[in-house]
């Protein structure tokens, strides 16, 4: 499987928890109720209960005049002074009402202004029945007939209504972009409208709704404003963005928190792998995450065993396996790394030596006793030198020290200290004891040498003129 990204991991779980939360909000928007109608939404007004509760009044006033013996009498009399007095008992009890006596004949029995909406109730009412008209007054009809059931004509009641406005305008709209008209209907389907209220435009795009007003002719017409798809999409659109945003904001500050910590803990694992590389490990390599601590740990632990096993093995290269000192190749590197310093000003010398007859000792008694003569000079060397200088063995009986930043007439001082210390006798094998002496050649490096062998060329031309002198003794090649 290819390798991925924290970052890209991080963007596509942001991806699938958007496209989710989006699936859950049209969930939501699509099992949501159903808006109720504006009829069964809005109550009955107010103001249609109150004309109606006044109409039901109208007509039960106008059943108890029909029947009552005054009014009988009157329309089976006619006469005037018997309908002015039940005229003015009615005015009595309802100053803000008006009375008509109507016979069937269409004759007024009580003198009055009669409303075109009151003539045309007493058309109507001429061809029978209860029947009721109305613009800003409300007139209710009741046939009167006498106690043969035979019709002498009709009762109206007509009662002002001045508060209609004010009741119209307390009409509950469902919102403010609504449209609401007071309507009568008028002959032959036509319809008059008496009142109007509300934003009239929704009026040529929407169909109304009807609330009936029983026992008058008047028809309450609501248009509700629907809004477009859009903007009521909008809230739920809006609800998934901010939801999708803070969903993406969290999820993004977790990979974000994640992909610094493994970039850390990997920071770590990779300067781990650059001490180990420049073989100088850390005491400890902390990690924030748990999962890169146990690795790491493995890792230090094997790289430390690494390091001590190249170190041991670095070492072994460098030292000579049988007198345990430096060896030619360990020479060479520090003889170029005091000849580069030569620049700086310092001063470095070098002795080169020789043991004293020792082909005639492992000629005589054997390479076992020669090693042995090797491994005493060597040791008696590392005894009596300082810390400072350095101990090689070139090959064979042959060994160098140099004096790092040691003048030559210092140099010499350290020689003849060298020798004067060195042991007189030391026991090669049983029963074979060799005296110890060496011949030594001094000189020290110049800033005029082109290369840092030239040095050693002098001394090693000293040394042989010790050995032609006679051996045990040390002789100088200053340079030129």
């Amino acid at each position: 499987m290819p390798p991925s990204s924290i970052l890209r991991f991080g963007l596509t779980l942001i991806s699938a928890l958007v496209l989710l939360t989006g699936l859950v909000t049209a969930a939501i928007y699509l099992s949501r109720p159903q808006a109720q109608t504006v009829a069964d939404e809005i109550d009955t007004p107010v103001m249609a209960t109150q004309i109606e509760f006044l109409a039901a009044a109208m007509q039960r006033s106008a059943a108890l005049i029909a029947s009552h013996p005054q009014t009988l009498e009157c329309f089976a009399t006619a006469a005037p002074d018997v309908c002015q007095a039940q005229a003015a008992n009615l005015h009595a009890l309802n100053q803000d009402a008006t009375v008509l006596f109507v016979t069937a004949g269409q004759n007024q029995l009580l003198p009055g202004f009669l409303p075109g909406d009151t003539r045309r109730l007493i058309a109507s009412a001429g061809r029978g029945g209860e029947s009721a008209s109305a613009s800003f007054s409300l007139s209710i009809s009741h046939p009167v007939k006498n106690a043969a059931g035979q019709r002498l004509g009709v009762v109206i009641v007509e009662q002002s209504m001045p508060q209609l406005q004010a009741l119209f305008d307390t009409l509950p709209l469902p919102d403010a972009a609504a449209y609401a008209e007071l309507q009568q209907k008028q002959g032959e389907g036509a319809v008059s409208v008496l009142m109007r209220r509300g934003n009239q435009a929704i009026k040529l795009r929407n169909a109304p709704n009807w609330i009936a007003l029983d026992g008058t002719p008047w028809t309450i017409a609501v248009w509700r404003y629907e809004k477009p798809l859009i903007e009521r999409l909008a809230p739920y659109f809006l609800g998934w963005l901010l939801a999708s945003l803070l969903i993406a904001v969290m999820v993004m500050a977790f990979t974000l928190t994640v992909r610094n910590r493994v970039g850390d803990s990997l920071r770590m694992m990779v300067r781990f792998t650059n001490d180990l590389r420049q073989q100088r490990l850390r005491a400890d390599y902390p990690v924030t995450l748990e999962e890169f601590s146990s690795p790491i740990e493995t890792m230090l632990k094997i790289g430390k065993i690494m390091l001590g096993k190249q170190k041991e093995v670095s070492s072994q290269a460098r030292v000579d396996h049988l007198s345990q000192v430096h060896n030619r190749r360990s020479f060479d590197e520090k003889q170029k790394e005091l000849f580069a310093s030569m620049k700086e000003g310092w001063s470095h010398s070098l002795l080169i030596m020789d043991i004293d007859n020792f082909k005639q000792v492992n000629d005589t008694f054997g390479h076992e006793a020669g090693d042995q003569l090797i491994i005493k000079f060597g040791e008696a060397l590392k005894v009596t030198l300082r810390n400072s200088d350095f101990i090689a063995r070139l090959g064979g009986d042959e060994f160098c020290v140099l004096f790092p930043f040691t003048p030559l007439d210092r140099a010499q001082e350290l020689a003849e200290r060298l020798r004067s210390k060195m042991p007189e006798n030391v026991e090669l094998i049983k029963g074979v004891t060799q005296r110890l002496s060496w011949s030594g050649g001094l000189s020290e490096y110049s800033r005029d040498d082109k290369e840092e062998n030239e040095a050693l060329a002098r001394a090693d031309a000293a040394l042989l003129e010790a050995k032609r002198g006679g051996r045990n003794v040390t002789r100088i090649k200053a340079v030129a």
